[in-house]
């Protein structure tokens, strides 16, 4: 519960920032890149160049990570020091699809 003297202080839309919890700040140390799955429907619109903001972003609640390596053979895309990218729903359905048919 909020104490209700801080409505008093803040606007109507404030924003905290954000970053990474403890067990994704190691992954991202140990080379990997969160995949954030957003909705493309229900997010903010983008700022051309096909770039999100992260508070425009609606996420689905789903996380992959990959290795950054990994990510620019799949994606042809490098990736430099994100510690994440948004993609569309269906992405991280793919790429576990991918996973099982190499090790099946």
């Amino acid at each position: 519960m909020l104490d209700k003297r801080l409505r008093a202080s803040m606007k109507r839309h404030t924003l905290t920032g954000w970053g990474l919890c403890a067990e994704h700040q190691k992954l991202f140390e140990g080379g990997f890149v969160a995949l954030v799955e957003c909705d493309p429907r229900r997010s903010g619109s983008s700022s051309g160049a096909n770039r999100m903001k992260p508070e425009q972003a609606y996420r689905t609640g789903r996380i992959a990570h990959l290795q950054r390596a990994v990510f620019g053979q799949v994606f042809n895309v490098p990736v430099e020091e994100q510690v994440c990218v948004f993609v569309e729903p269906g992405i991280i359905d793919r790429l576990q699809a991918m996973t099982e048919a190499a090790a099946g």
